[in-house]
């Protein structure tokens, strides 16, 4: 065997045990469906995810609305409008693939307790309201997110759109929650 094979061999095998040595964040299982408002007719869709994290930790990452952007391209930014006692309005630009293109909504968000809703108050959105809520499930966090985003298409053209927006908006939450949470365990304890 060549000189040049065998230190191949070497540098392959130690870049593999250096692979082992970093913990990669598993994204998190997303469960998504579609169902109707019995009160509204509007198409809702539901989310439900287990994050590696606390709920403080995974609700510190879904109260940082500022911090969208970098979550999900889609949305593009995010504006504090006003501030008052447990309401907060928000500016949120989106731009969704073709057809929708686009768009922005002015939500009002409320925090109650363990769970973060949003309405929208105006917007080139049809419809953009919806509640997300956290609930302790041993050292993980459940996550409850059910919303009415409709874009004035109709729904079967968008609810791929809807789902992969879901999926890829929850899986990088998770994913920054559960670094979050490794790196809170790695800190060592304050005196």
């Amino acid at each position: 065997m060549s000189r040049f094979v065998h230190t191949l061999r070497i540098v392959l095998f130690a870049a593999g045990l250096a692979c082992l040595a970093v913990p990669v964040e598993a994204a998190p299982t997303i469960d998504i469906s579609f169902e109707t408002d019995a009160v509204t007719g509007q198409k809702l869709v539901r989310a439900q995810a287990v994050f590696p994290a606390s709920v403080p930790v995974a609700y510190a990452i879904f109260d940082a609305i500022g911090a969208y952007p970098r979550l999900h391209d889609w949305i593009r930014e995010t504006t504090l409008v006003s501030c008052g006692k447990g309401v907060q309005e928000f500016l949120v630009q989106f731009r969704f693939p073709w057809p929708v293109g686009r768009q922005w909504s002015r939500v009002e968000v409320h925090k109650n307790g363990g769970t973060i809703s949003w309405t929208q108050l105006e917007g080139s959105l049809k419809a953009n309201n919806g509640q997300i809520s956290f609930e302790a499930a041993g050292d993980n966090v459940r996550v409850d997110y059910r919303a009415v985003i409709d874009v004035g298409l109709p729904d079967a053209l968008t609810r791929s759109y809807k789902k992969q927006f879901i999926t890829e908006f929850l899986t990088a939450a998770g994913v920054q929650a559960g670094s979050q949470a490794t790196l809170a365990l790695a800190s060592p304890a304050a005196p």
